[in-house]
């Protein structure tokens, strides 16, 4: 960025925060319980493997995309791709998956928390209050004027 216009990417990112938009949004962010969190992360790595990451990881690897493809950098590809490889066992994959997955949600936990917009959404507490999360969004939605106040 810094090449192109002369102007640190850090500095406009800066600029840009400062604006107010011209829209009338809102922006939601739907928040767990961490050990809830970490247990659907888990399940959720159990049912990719369970419905073919390795194999098609592996049928990746054999058409010819390289390991150090962008595509094969994701969550799931890296860790599956260096056990077929034999740099990990089968269960060293599995737990830097899950591991490598948590420490994801976390950092996007930490930039959502940046953010000046956000409506934090507890699924929780809307249960314990007898509201729905649909029905809390709606409700902001009428208080920002963004969904009229009549509608359903």
């Amino acid at each position: 960025y810094k090449k192109s216009n002369g102007i640190k990417i850090s500095e406009h990112n800066r600029e840009q925060r400062q604006k107010e938009s011209p829209y009338n949004f809102a922006y939601f962010v739907l928040t767990e319980e961490r050990a809830l969190l970490y247990e659907r992360i888990n399940t959720r790595v159990d049912e990719m493997l369970s419905e073919g990451l390795v194999e098609e990881v592996q049928r990746l690897l054999l058409e010819g995309v390289p390991r150090t493809g962008v595509s094969m950098q994701g969550l799931g590809y890296k860790e599956i791709a260096a056990y077929l490889c034999g740099e990990y066992t089968y269960e060293e994959a599995v737990y830097l998956l899950k591991r490598n997955t948590r420490h994801f949600a976390k950092r996007q936990l930490t930039w959502f928390r940046r953010e000046p917009d956000v409506t934090w959404l507890e699924r929780k507490k809307a249960e314990e209050s007898g509201r729905t999360i649909l029905g809390e969004i709606k409700r902001v939605l009428k208080e920002k004027e963004i969904l009229e106040r009549d509608s359903d």
